[in-house]
C-alpha cells in the first residue's frame, strides 16, 4: 500500500470513528448546526461538548485554524451581506472588523497553565471548560461577534449556542452553518456551535433558562444583559456605553481632529466604543471644529441639532432604529437639512445635558461641549459617560491630566491620542492594537474579553512533589 493510500484510509477510518461516537450524535437532526428548536439545538450542542472536552488541544487548534483561514475567501461577502440584511454602518468597515474578529481573537495559546514549585511539592491552575455556553450577539457586529466568541469559546473546550439578533438573522444562521462546514470538513467535528431557523426574544430566554446551558455570554442592550445577569447562571454582560472623547489645550489638535472623526465616522458610529461626544476645552474649541470639518465633518446649528433630536430619538428617549447606522448624509436629507459635498459626521456645539448628548445615538452625530479649564472637561466627560465605564479617550500632552483620566473613567478601554476603535483591535494599516474585543464586559468586570475569559481556573496540589529545585 502507498504511502498515499495509507493516508486516506486513516482518515476515512478517523472520520467513520469521530462519526460512530456522540460529536455529532445530533447532527441529523439539523443543517450545519441550525435546528428548529432551541431544545434541539441545546441537545446537539451537549452532545458535542461531552466529547470534545475531552479532546486534544492539538484538535482545538485544527478546529480555529480551520475557522480562521476558511473564512478567508468569504470576508468580502460576509461584509456586503451584513450590510444588505441590516442597513448599517459600511462595507469598508465591516471587512475591517471581520479582519480584526478573526486574526486577532487567540485561541488555546493564551490558556497556559501556571505552577509554583517549592518544599510543599508543586501547585498548578488551568483552564477548563464550563461546558456549553449561551451567547447573544447584536445587529451591529452579527457575524463578527459569531466569529470571535467562536474562537474564544471553542478554544477553551466549551460548545456554543448562539442566540442571533433578529435584525441579523440572516447573515448570522450562514456564518453558523458555514462555521460548522469549514470545522467539519477539517476534523469531524459537528455541532460545536449551534443556533435556530428563527431566532426570538422567546428563543433567547428559552436559552437562558436550559439547564444544559452552563454559562451565558452577552452582546446586547440593557434588556437583555440585565436578564442574563439575573438568570441565576454564570454570566458575562457586555453593556452600554458613551464613550466621551476629551480634548485638551495641550493636544496636537490636527492629530485630535483625525483620530476623532475617522474613529466616530467608522462604520457609522455603531461602535459601542465609538466616540460619542467630544468634551473640549473652551481656548482649543474653535480650531478643534475648524480642523474636524477638514477630516469630513459637517457643522450645523443649534436650530438643526434640535431638529435631529425630535427626528433621531424616540419618545422612549432611544435612537430610532430607522437612523442607526446610517450615513451622515442620509440622516440630513431626512431632517431637510442641507449640506457640501460628502460629509461623514456631522457635528454640532451643545451643553452637556442635551439629549444627542446623554443618549448613545449609534449614528454619526458627534455633538461637542466646551468648558473652561480641564478640570471641568474631566468632570463633564464622567458626567456624560453616565458610569458605564465602557470606554473613553483623551487627547492630551500632559501626562498628568492623561493619568487623571484614566483614573476617574476607569472604563474597560481607555484611549490616548487615538481612535478609540483601537481598542477593540482594529488599526490603521494592519498594526497589531491588541487582541480583538468585540464582547466588552463592563457590568459583570471581565472587560475585553478572551478565552480565558471563558473557562474556569482550577488548581491542582501535589504536596509530595513535583520540584526540582528541592527534595524533602
Amino acid at each position: 500500500m502507498q504511502m498515499n493510500d495509507i493516508e486516506s484510509t486513516v482518515r476515512k477510518i478517523l472520520a467513520e470513528e469521530l462519526g460512530n461516537n456522540s460529536v455529532n450524535g445530533s447532527s441529523s437532526k439539523g443543517d450545519n448546526g441550525i435546528f428548529k428548536n432551541v431544545d434541539d439545538a441545546i441537545a446537539a450542542a451537549k452532545e458535542a461538548e461531552e466529547c470534545y472536552r475531552d479532546s486534544s488541544i492539538t484538535l482545538r487548534n485544527k478546529v480555529i485554524d480551520a475557522i480562521k483561514e476558511g473564512f478567508r475567501p468569504y470576508i468580502e461577502k460576509i461584509a456586503k451581506d451584513i450590510y444588505e440584511e441590516t442597513g448599517m454602518g459600511t462595507v469598508e468597515a465591516k471587512i475591517a472588523k471581520l479582519h480584526n474578529a478573526l486574526y486577532n481573537t487567540p485561541g488555546p495559546e493564551i490558556l497556559q497553565p501556571e505552577a509554583e514549585t517549592g518544599d510543599g511539592g508543586l501547585v498548578m491552575y488551568e483552564y477548563i471548560p464550563y461546558g456549553v455556553i449561551g451567547a447573544v450577539g447584536p445587529s451591529t457586529n452579527p457575524a463578527e461577534t459569531v466569529i470571535a466568541n467562536a474562537i474564544m469559546m471553542l478554544a477553551g473546550g466549551n460548545t456554543v449556542y448562539f442566540g442571533a439578533h433578529p435584525g441579523a438573522k440572516n447573515i448570522t444562521r450562514w456564518t453558523i452553518q458555514k462555521l460548522n462546514e469549514l470545522v467539519t470538513s477539517a476534523t469531524g467535528l459537528h455541532n460545536l456551535v449551534v443556533g435556530v431557523e428563527e431566532p426570538t426574544i422567546e428563543s433567547v430566554q428559552r436559552m437562558m433558562k436550559h439547564p444544559d446551558i452552563a454559562m451565558l455570554a452577552v452582546t446586547g442592550g440593557p434588556a437583555v444583559v440585565h436578564q442574563a445577569m439575573t438568570s441565576g447562571k454564570k454570566a458575562i454582560g457586555a453593556g452600554p456605553g458613551n464613550p466621551p472623547a476629551m480634548v485638551d489645550a495641550t493636544a496636537d489638535i490636527d492629530l485630535a481632529a483625525h483620530n476623532i472623526i475617522a474613529s466616530a465616522s467608522f462604520d457609522n458610529d455603531i461602535l459601542c466604543t465609538a466616540e460619542k461626544e467630544v468634551i473640549a476645552e473652551s481656548s482649543i474649541k474653535d480650531e478643534l471644529i475648524q480642523k474636524m470639518q477638514k477630516e469630513g465633518a459637517y457643522l450645523i446649528t443649534r436650530e438643526q441639532a434640535d431638529k435631529l433630536t425630535e427626528m433621531c430619538i424616540q419618545d422612549n428617549g432611544a435612537p430610532d432604529r430607522k437612523f442607526v447606522g446610517k450615513d451622515a448624509t442620509y440622516i440630513m436629507d431626512q431632517a431637510g437639512i442641507s449640506y457640501e459635498g460628502n460629509p461623514v459626521e456631522i457635528i454640532c456645539e451643545l451643553p452637556k445635558e442635551h439629549p444627542l448628548v446623554m443618549t448613545e445615538m449609534l449614528m454619526p452625530i458627534l455633538p461637542i461641549v466646551s468648558c473652561p479649564t480641564f478640570d471641568d472637561v474631566l468632570a463633564t466627560a464622567v458626567e456624560v459617560e453616565q458610569g458605564n465605564h465602557h470606554t473613553s479617550s483623551i487627547h492630551s500632552e500632559n501626562l498628568k491630566h492623561i493619568n487623571k483620566a484614566a483614573h476617574r473613567m476607569q472604563c474597560s478601554i481607555f484611549v490616548v491620542n487615538g481612535p478609540t476603535y483601537v481598542g477593540t483591535g482594529v488599526a490603521d494599516n494592519g498594526a497589531h492594537s491588541g487582541a480583538s474585543a468585540l464582547t466588552i464586559a463592563t457590568p459583570t468586570g471581565e472587560g475585553t474579553t478572551t478565552a480565558k475569559s471563558f473557562t474556569r481556573r482550577v488548581r491542582l496540589n501535589s504536596p509530595e512533589g513535583f520540584s526540582v529545585r528541592s527534595w524533602n
